[in-house]
C-alpha cells in the first residue's frame, strides 16, 4: 500500500506532524486563546504543503525515479503527470487556504500565510533547480526540515530553557536532515548522473561524499553527546539516556555508512537514519 502512494510519502508527513504536535504540547501557550484548534491550523498547511513538495518533485524526478526506483515509479504508472499536476494544486490551494485562517497571536494575522507561499515557492525551485546542484539542494531540505519546528514558535511560548532545548533540537533535526540527505543521493547516484545533475557525490565521488558525512557526523556526535551528559546531570535522566542512545546510534551509523556500496546499503543507511531522527522527536517529550 506505502508502494501505490509513495508520491505523497505518508510516513514522512507522519514524522512532520508527530514533531509540530510535540513541540506545540511541550511548549504550550497556556494564555493563547483556542490554542489547540489553532494548533491543527499550523500542522494542516505544514504536512499539505510537505505533500504538494513531494507530488512536484516526483513530477520532475521521473527520469531518475525510473533508474534508481523503478518499482516506486508512480508518475507516469499509476497515475498520470497531468493528475499529478492537480494533485499538487489541490494540496497547495488548501494549504494556503487553511494558513490563510490561522490567527498568529498579537502578530500580522496574515504572517503564516506569507511564510506558507515562500517556502511552496522554493519547494517548487527545489524540485526544479536546486536538488541537482551540489549541497545548495541539500541545504534547502535540511532548513526546511529544521523550519517546522521554527513555525511552531508562532504558537507556542517556551521558557527560557526550553527555548535552548528548541534550539539544540532545531540544530538535531538540521543535521540529521543534512546527513540523510546526502546518503539519498549517494544511493541515486546512477539515476541522477543520467539526469544531468551535478550532486555532491558526483561531483566529490562517493569517497568524497562519505568523508563529508563522516565530518558532519563528528559534529553531530559531539553536539548529542555533551547534551546527553548535561541533561543526565541535571536530572533529566530519561531525556540523557535517549540522547545517549542517539550518541551511540551514530557510531553504528558511521559503520553502516563506510561499508555501503550498493542501493541497498545506502537505503538502509537512509531508513536507520529516519529512525534517529524519530527518537529524537520522541525525546522532546522528556526535555
Amino acid at each position: 500500500m506505502l508502494k501505490k502512494i509513495k508520491i505523497v510519502r505518508p510516513i514522512n508527513l507522519g514524522i512532520v506532524a508527530l514533531t509540530m504536535f510535540i513541540v506545540l504540547f511541550k511548549f504550550k501557550n497556556e494564555v493563547a486563546v483556542d490554542y489547540w484548534y489553532n494548533a491543527l491550523l499550523l500542522i494542516i498547511p505544514a504536512v499539505l504543503t510537505a505533500a504538494a513538495g513531494y507530488v512536484i518533485n516526483d513530477i520532475f524526478d521521473v527520469l531518475t525515479d525510473s533508474i534508481n526506483k523503478p518499482e516506486r515509479l508512480t508518475v507516469g504508472t499509476l497515475i498520470s503527470k497531468k493528475q499529478a499536476w492537480v494533485l499538487y494544486l489541490v494540496l497547495t490551494v488548501i494549504s494556503l487556504l487553511v494558513s490563510l485562517v490561522f490567527k498568529v497571536p498579537n502578530h500580522n494575522r496574515f504572517m503564516y500565510f506569507n511564510i506558507n507561499v515562500s517556502i511552496t515557492l522554493l519547494l517548487g525551485l527545489y524540485a526544479i533547480k536546486f536538488k541537482e546542484l551540489p549541497l545548495i539542494g541539500n541545504l534547502f531540505v535540511a532548513m526546511c526540515t529544521a523550519a517546522v519546528i521554527v513555525s511552531c514558535m508562532l504558537l507556542a511560548k517556551p521558557t527560557d530553557i526550553g527555548i535552548l532545548n528548541l534550539f539544540g533540537y532545531i540544530l538535531f533535526a538540521f543535521f540529521t536532515s543534512l546527513i540523510r540527505e546526502i546518503v539519498k543521493d549517494l544511493q541515486d547516484m546512477e539515476g541522477d548522473k543520467a539526469a544531468g545533475y551535478n550532486t555532491y557525490p558526483i561531483l566529490a565521488g562517493e569517497k568524497g561524499a562519505k568523508l563529508f558525512l563522516f565530518v558532519l557526523l563528528t559534529i553531530l556526535i559531539v553536539l548529542c553527546g555533551i547534551y546527553a551528559v548535561l541533561a543526565w546531570r541535571i536530572g533529566m535522566r530519561v531525556n540523557g539516556a535517549l540522547m545517549g542512545i542517539i550518541t551511540l546510534s551514530l557510531f553504528y551509523f558511521i559503520n553502516h555508512v563506510a561499508n555501503a556500496k550498493t542501493k541497498a546499503g545506502y537505503l538502509q543507511s537512509s531508513t536507520f537514519m529516519k529512525y534517529i531522527m524519530v527518537i529524537g522527536v520522541i525525546n522532546l517529550l522528556f526535555s
